[in-house]
């Protein structure tokens, strides 16, 4: 970064917020600023989280409080006066902001006159590469995700069939909601917070983002996608099976082999070196070999629907992306395998881990057994 430039981060948006947490180690629910310099940053939070913002914070992290700054009254928020004086401070000429950027902000920037521009490219490229300590993290919360997971295969396991291929526990239909409920529970036992949680049977299943709803069925197929956050270091897990509680369709049973087949091909092309496009193009050909096609049928797009995996880190969704994204693996990557087929009227089947990619291959966060069937 050029010495006279400054790059200003708010709190708020995803992007930024955890940006900001990996450059200096600090996050707050409310709104903060932080300005990245050559020389290190600058972080303006309130009175009340300066003391934590000083435990937090990584070396040489500069910390204020809108008081330490001069600001009192109306202007004691204003992030356009604080960012005159960070300026001052850095002794910075111009700033960069990064596309999620508040537009109401940049605009009563541009009115005063700061030479502002918008940085188009990652602000934080490094984060792509992980470190042993968030290695260590992300293991973490990738056990909490397994245990979960095992938690809710087990009791969608000892469901009771009954008429018209319901499935009861204790007198009760078991549903999403349940087994949901279920997976949370265990997450907050390991510290981690379940989001969006995804137990879907049935054509529910057909929707790769349907979080699921109602009464579960034996004979279809139930995809569970478990993705918790940690509430001590907000690094995410991040896992999916699919089951089927009591005999599945021979046509059920070969697209959950597919997914499988196809899972086994892309991890086997894990490793540094790796265009991501390559692995994403193997699951392909195996689900057209073995007959699945993707295609649009009455509007809507049937078959392997997205992308192979993707990033996991202070995002759920970051960088590197498999699919077809023309960047390549390095040692340290932190990535998901997760191909998947969707069919309305058969059901859905994704399977995926979070794998940790290494210069001859890769190594699981956390494993979590594969079985489809559950009789």
């Amino acid at each position: 970064m050029n010495q006279l430039t400054g790059m200003i981060l708010v709190a708020g948006s995803s992007p930024s917020t955890t940006n900001i947490h990996y450059l200096s180690g600090f996050t707050a629910p409310d709104s903060f600023l932080y300005m990245k310099t050559a020389q290190g940053g600058l972080l303006v939070v309130s009175a009340m989280e300066k003391g934590r913002a000083i435990k937090q914070s990584t070396p040489g992290t500069q910390i204020f409080t809108p008081a330490d700054l001069g600001l009192k009254g109306k202007k004691a928020w204003n992030k356009v006066e604080q960012i005159r004086i960070l300026m001052e401070i850095a002794q910075l000429r111009r700033i960069l902001v990064p596309v999620d950027f508040p537009a109401g902000l940049f605009h009563a920037l541009e009115k005063k006159g700061f030479k502002i521009a918008i940085e188009r490219k990652a602000i934080c490229p490094e984060r792509k590469v992980k470190d042993k300590a968030e290695i260590a993290k992300l293991r973490k919360s990738q056990q909490a995700a397994v245990a979960a997971m095992k938690s809710a295969i087990s009791l969608i396991g000892s469901a009771k069939i009954g008429k018209n291929g319901h499935l009861f526990i204790e007198k009760e239909f078991l549903t999403s909601e349940k087994v949901r409920q279920l997976i949370h529970k265990t997450l907050i036992d390991h510290d981690c917070a379940g989001i969006e949680t995804i137990v879907a049977g049935g054509d529910q299943g057909t929707d790769p983002h349907e979080r699921g709803h109602g009464p579960l069925f034996a004979g279809q197929s139930v995809i569970l996608d478990i993705f918790p956050r940690s509430e001590k270091t907000g690094y995410w897990g991040d896992i999916s099976r699919t089951v089927c509680r009591g005999p599945a369709s021979a046509e059920l049973k070969k697209l959950y082999n597919a997914v499988k087949a196809a899972q086994a091909v892309a991890l086997r092309a894990v490793k540094a070196g790796v265009c991501a496009d390559e692995i994403h193009g193997l699951c392909k050909t195996v689900f057209e070999q073995r007959g699945f096609e993707t295609k649009e049928v009455d509007g809507a797009y049937v078959g392997f629907i997205h992308g192979t995996g993707h990033g996991v880190g202070l995002d759920i969704h970051e960088l590197p992306r498999v699919g077809a994204s023309g960047e390549t693996l390095e040692p340290g990557n932190v990535i998901t395998i997760e191909p998947g087929l969707y069919y309305p009227g058969l059901g859905g089947v994704r399977i995926e881990d979070t794998v940790v990619v290494t210069e001859s291959g890769y190594r699981y966060l956390s494993a979590c057994p594969k079985k489809f069937e559950l009789l």
